[in-house]
């Protein structure tokens, strides 16, 4: 004893719930006097191997493994290293003790009853078993010892000598088993009681007396409500009773002990019955799970916090993306249609061209923030066809030219062979290239130079965006893909002349990986100019699927001419309704604007519409409902206006029936292109 007293305890946990293994560990290494090592193996042969490394102090071993069950497996450590060379205890539940009966047989020291095992029940299991092995090692020892001591006078025994000398042996081995079976009963982590039908002690172990700071013997023949108390005895008396019929009796309940306080308990009950069949006692095998419950309720409570703070966070989000967008509405849609309108002097098309462009950025701005997030979320669907890349770098290339031109900039684009075929979304692709392009525009002095390369190799297609501007140090190459890093923005007294929140890198990023693709950066340093390369996997003709995702922004045609329609415009926010009516009544259609859902009913029952144009956030209920009782009672057709734009958002739309949702901002032809696609026109 002294000799394991005097170091470090070292445990091995066989057991394939990981769940388990970590309840174990911080059993034995929380609230301990002494210091375990602990190492966890989830299968027989993982155990095998570690034992093989290194021989622990006590071996956990659960009944029920992957490839062999418990019993099998002690049998094999026993085997390979002997009996008692460290201690076993085999973990069981509580109505498996005749497989505990089969471990101690076959070599383990001890047994637990792995359901609510609590710190101190698991080590004080562990010190029996290894306090055990080594009083069994000891023995051994003295054993072999004696043995060959009296090996010279074994050849000289007689024949009745012999057998006086099994006969010994045979006792020495029966008392052996009875003074193993004494400790397991005394030292077994559970609480084993046995009582009459007066419902009086007749057994308790160790572990159960001590349980109530009692000793065995005086304990033993008193009633149970004497030791467990009144409320909590009256509370399991319905199935003792039962059990006192011949049932075998099991249950989890939590009971009121008078001393200990409410604890949850698992209890067994096992009738004893006489010669004559007449049960005379009920053995009770009883675990505490108070602490598996604890934790289980804190894992609870935690997962809920977990989950409302997630519906909050989306809540919080769309309200964010409404009110951020709702009033960049009435300005994009005022400034895109006198942008193109040539009745204006060229100097006010430019005034409105400016403010289009500006509102459009912000627009995008939101739209990152909103990105970024249900990307990581894991929330952000993609259309996934079949995709020319070429294409998509010249669409990308194509709409930066006029911001290079600005800069006199010079742009040149390599494209190596044809058509190298990815399987992607078109337009999250075009988003990635137009980031890096964009990027390399903003960061690169009026006069410099940007190539865009492509290159196909094996199977994958390299993208490659240079440029010969402000260069990236190396502290910023380990941050610029980060969400928010913004390199020289974010420098102490940084001149912040670039703007942007510094999510356009850390989407791009995203996205690549979305598609099964990789992103990198390089750069010799500050002012020797940047590059960033895209490397994503070809796509056979033999290997293609979709996977459709709802658009909230439908192309937007040039040539989209729509006859007058009678429309009805249902928005609370008074600047895009008064904006969406004078510019709905200046393309010839019939207007009725109203600000409410209950607005909105009443102009229906009284007029015959061709199209509805609605928003979703109504001050008296919501465009959704809105469109579901309207389509039920008179078929009308209609389209989404809104400020929300999450994908539960559109998903939501086409469901209640709204032929598209636009979300804010939208430019006029934006909404010409959606009502000359979907309006049915009136009969002439």
């Amino acid at each position: 004893m002294a000799e394991i007293r005097s170091r470090f305890v070292r445990v091995l946990i066989v057991d394939d719930s990981p769940t388990d293994r970590v309840i174990f560990r911080r059993h034995l290494t929380r609230g301990a006097h002494r210091e375990y090592h602990v190492n966890e193996a989830g299968t027989a042969a993982e155990a095998t191997a570690l034992l093989a490394n290194e021989l622990p102090d006590c071996v956990l071993v659960d009944f029920h493994l992957p490839e062999m069950d418990g019993l099998q497996f002690v049998r094999q450590i026993v085997r390979d290293h002997g009996n008692h060379t460290f201690g076993i205890v085999m973990l069981t539940s509580a109505a498996e003790i005749s497989v505990a009966v089969k471990a101690l047989q076959n070599g383990a020291h001890d047994y637990l009853e792995k359901n609510g095992a609590d710190g101190f029940a698991l080590r004080r299991a562990v010190e029996n078993a290894m306090e055990k092995a080594a009083i069994q090692r000891q023995l051994e020892t003295q054993r072999r010892a004696l043995a060959d001591k009296n090996a010279q006078l074994e050849e000289h025994v007689t024949k009745l000598e012999q057998e006086a000398a099994e006969r010994q042996r045979v006792e020495d081995a029966l008392r052996s088993s009875e003074t193993q079976l004494r400790l397991v009963t005394d030292h077994a982590s559970v609480l084993l009681a046995q009582v009459d039908r007066e419902h009086r002690y007749k057994f308790v172990n160790g572990a159960y007396a001590e349980r109530y700071g009692r000793e065995v013997k005086d304990i033993v023949g008193l009633h149970v409500s004497e030791i467990v108390g009144e409320k909590a005895y009256l509370a399991a008396l319905p199935e003792l009773t039962a059990a006192f019929l011949g049932q075998r009796v099991e249950f989890e309940k939590e009971l009121p002990y008078e001393e200990l306080g409410p604890r949850w308990i698992h209890v067994v009950y096992k009738a004893e019955h006489d010669l004559t069949g007449q049960v005379v006692s009920v053995v009770a095998v009883l675990t505490d799970l108070t602490e598996r419950k604890r934790a289980e309720q804190e894992l609870k409570e935690a997962r809920d916090q977990a989950l409302a703070a997630s519906g909050a966070k989306d809540e919080f989000l769309a309200r964010l993306s409404h009110e951020l967008r709702t009033p960049l509405n009435p300005v994009l849609l005022l400034a895109s249609e006198a942008a193109d309108n040539p009745h204006l002097p060229d100097e006010v098309r430019a005034d409105f061209h400016t403010i289009r462009k500006n509102v459009d950025l912000e627009a995008r701005l939101i739209d990152d923030l909103l990105d970024v997030t249900r990307i990581s979320r894991g929330k952000l669907s993609l259309e996934l066809r079949r995709v020319d890349l070429h294409d998509v770098v010249r669409d990308a290339f194509t709409s930066v030219k006029g911001e290079a031109d600005k800069k006199r900039l010079r742009l040149q684009l390599s494209l190596d062979g044809e058509s190298p075929y990815v399987l992607g979304d078109a337009v999250r692709l075009q988003q990635i290239f137009w980031n890096l392009l964009n990027n390399a525009v903003k960061f690169t002095p009026d006069g410099g130079r940007i190539v865009v390369a492509t290159q196909i190799k094996e199977a994958w297609v390299t993208v490659e965006v240079q440029d010969d501007g402000i260069g990236l140090s190396k502290e910023e190459l380990t941050s610029v893909f980060d969400a928010f890093a913004q390199g020289e923005h974010s420098w102490p007294n940084g001149s912040h002349q670039f703007g942007g929140l510094g999510l356009g890198l850390a989407i791009s990023r995203m996205l690549v990986e979305m598609h099964s693709g990789e992103i990198s950066a390089s750069s010799p340093g500050r002012d020797a100019g940047a590059i960033f390369r895209v490397r994503i996997p070809l796509q056979s003709e033999n290997n293609i699927s979709t996977t459709a995702a709802p658009s909230s922004r439908p192309a937007v045609s040039t040539d989209s001419i729509c006859p007058p329609l009678h429309i009805l415009i249902v928005e609370d926010h008074e600047p895009t309704r008064s904006a969406l009516t004078a510019l709905m009544k200046r393309r010839g259609h019939r207007i009725i604007s109203v600000s409410s859902v209950e607005e909105a009913r009443q102009a229906a029952a009284r007029h015959s519409f061709d199209l509805m144009i609605s928003d979703i956030g109504l001050p008296d209920g919501s465009g959704y409902d809105l469109m579901e009782e309207l389509h039920a009672r008179y078929g009308i057709r209609a389209i989404a206006l809104t400020g929300y734009g999450m994908e539960q958002d559109i998903s939501r739309s086409t469901s209640v029936g709204f032929l598209a949702h636009l979300t804010k901002p939208v430019r006029i032809q934006e909404l010409e292109a959606a009502i000359s696609r979907y309006a049915i026109p009136p009969p002439k």
